[in-house]
């Protein structure tokens, strides 16, 4: 059950990660007859925001162990970004790639640390006799 919940959760926050950036486009629609230095920005902004929801979610489901399935899902990010890399050619800028592959990860550990953040504690079973205050 442990695995299935871990497969569930690096594969949920990778299909977050990708369902927005494909709808980035749709959004973005009109920035990019604008400018395509804006767009690229804009792209970015949202990549970063997709890639900590996704990690957000991977983490949540995990409940524990939340760093190496947000690793997971950004390992996948990776691949991505190369695999889009290989497909468009080079009608971009090359540092646009780079960073989108860099920012992903990282921005995927994020999510993962706001998760630990938010995650309610769980307190230990401490014994309140008076033998034990008095130490």
């Amino acid at each position: 059950m442990k695995v299935l919940r871990s497969a569930a959760g690096i594969v949920l926050g990778f299909l977050t990660f990708a369902g927005m950036v494909q709808m980035l486009p749709k959004f973005a629609a009109g920035l990019a007859s604008e400018s395509e230095s804006t767009y690229l920005f804009v792209n970015l902004a949202w990549t970063v925001v997709a890639a900590i929801l996704a990690g957000y979610i991977a983490a949540r489901l995990a409940d524990r162990h939340e760093f190496p399935h947000a690793a997971a899902v950004g390992l996948l990010i990776v691949g991505l970004a190369v695999a889009s890399m290989r497909a468009e050619g080079a009608p971009r800028p090359g540092w646009y790639h780079i960073t989108l592959a860099g920012c992903g990860p990282i921005s995927v550990m994020i999510g993962a640390a706001i998760r630990l953040l938010t995650k309610p504690r769980q307190t230990a079973n401490v014994k309140t006799s008076g033998d034990a205050i008095r130490r």
